[in-house]
């Protein structure tokens, strides 16, 4: 009767060692690629790029509407965005009476997850990738539809009628913009003859595709910034007439979610664009691709926020208007005028 149970804890003791043992082989096995996770290019590397991302694009509209921008808190205001996040961390967090409370808790973490899984498919470099795959730019653009849905169940979730327009204004320009920023990818990837995002960077180590491809690099920013929902594009927001948009209703810890998902997306759409159209790691030569590759990427954030913080807001109508009827067919003609040169000149594909 006594030997029964110690044999047993026996067993349990046995066991236990054995599972500690294997999970400890495989951390060491794979300790690299958890740096990768949390460490560069992972979580706490994006979360720091959306911090100093918020900081630059503080600082150029201040500049830029002649005034300082943060200035108080750490050097230069760099600290400014902490301040902020301990601010609305401690806040309480109001639900409304109307809302759906477990959608309305639980669509910013689904936000902020398909934005931070896609940045993990970007082709830093061939050692620095977390993910890849043969089909990466697909599932990049399948993680993209899941925020114009988010977008409107959350405006509807707030059982409010300001972030219900919101939510209609932002799921209609977000699946309108979404076509031809899907199809100004195709050029790149008809250049390569890939659908994997490592392959089509690494295409261009002699000939970057924005120079084959410029109209379809046009429109990929253009519907870029659409898909953030920045200035002069941001008509699900527009505080003048609907408050904050799809996200009114949000406070705390969720709103915060919502503001560094929207500039995870933007360092996202950075690091598309420089796969896709410049060069990925090359240009550079006595860098590593990793610090290239991050260069292109913040140089092209810096022009996007000079041109979300120089121009004013358009009208619902003008936006999709240009969506229509400028950004399609111009990614139209360039995808055509590419099928015509790889059609005419098969060779070009061996200087590539």
């Amino acid at each position: 009767m006594i030997i029964a149970p110690l044999d047993l804890l026996g067993d349990i003791g046995n066991g236990i060692i054995s599972t500690v043992s294997t999970i400890l082989q495989l951390l060491q096995e794979n300790s690299f690629l958890l740096f990768k996770i949390i460490v560069f290019p992972g979580l706490f590397f994006i979360i720091m790029s959306a911090v100093a991302l918020v900081w630059l694009e503080r600082k150029m509209w201040g500049r830029i509407q002649d005034r300082r921008g943060p200035t108080y808190i750490g050097k230069f205001g760099t600290f400014q965005l902490f301040a902020d996040a301990v601010k609305l961390m401690s806040k309480e967090t109001i639900i409304p009476s109307r809302a759906y409370k477990l959608m309305y808790r639980f669509l910013p973490i689904l936000n902020f997850l398909a934005v931070a899984i896609g940045i993990g498919l970007i082709p830093f470099s061939a050692e620095w990738a977390i993910g890849r795959s043969s089909v990466s730019l697909i599932l990049v653009y399948a993680l993209l539809t899941v925020i114009p849905v988010v977008g409107l169940l959350a405006g509807w979730a707030s059982g409010s009628k300001y972030p219900l327009i919101g939510g209609l204004r932002f799921a209609s320009q977000q699946f309108s913009f979404e076509v031809p920023l899907l199809l100004s990818a195709v050029a790149p990837a008809m250049l390569a003859g890939s659908i994997d995002l490592m392959t089509i960077s690494q295409s261009q180590s002699i000939i970057w595709f924005v120079l084959l491809a410029p109209l379809s690099f046009v429109t990929f920013i253009i519907a870029s910034i659409a898909e953030l929902s920045k200035v002069p594009l941001d008509m699900p927001d527009a505080d003048a007439e609907i408050v904050w948009g799809w996200r009114t209703e949000y406070t705390g810890i969720y709103f915060l979610l919502y503001y560094f998902a929207q500039y995870l997306e933007l360092f996202l759409f950075t690091g598309m664009a420089t796969a896709l159209f410049l060069g990925g790691g090359y240009g550079i030569p006595f860098l590593p691709h990793v610090v290239t590759y991050l260069i292109k990427m913040f140089g092209l954030s810096l022009v996007i926020i000079v041109l979300t913080s120089s121009l004013h807001r358009v009208r619902m109508d003008q936006l999709l208007r240009m969506c229509w009827r400028l950004l399609l067919p111009l990614t139209l003609l360039n995808l055509a005028a590419i099928m015509l040169l790889l059609g005419y000149y098969p060779q070009i594909l061996s200087i590539l």
